[in-house]
């Protein structure tokens, strides 16, 4: 069976996880797997909220490069 564009392996994820910036893993990992709130970050790291929002903008968006860099052949980058 094909798989869709949205279906991705475990491995691929964490590749893609393990290139992101730690302060950028660190967020994504605290929102999407504790299911904190950008408040509740902000107080854990000791940031500001908007540093948190921002480095959580940042993550989403590298992570979505790096899958899709990992997901395309090399010939594809010319």
């Amino acid at each position: 069976m094909a798989k869709t564009p949205y279906e991705l392996e475990p491995d691929r994820l964490a590749r893609a996880i393990s290139k992101l910036r730690p302060i950028e893993r660190e967020v994504l990992l605290l929102s999407a797997r504790e299911g904190l709130s950008t408040d509740r970050i902000a107080a854990r790291l000791m940031l500001p909220p908007e540093a948190v929002k921002r480095h959580l903008a940042d993550a989403l968006c590298n992570l979505d490069r790096a899958v899709e860099r990992d997901a395309r052949p090399w010939w594809r980058f010319w």
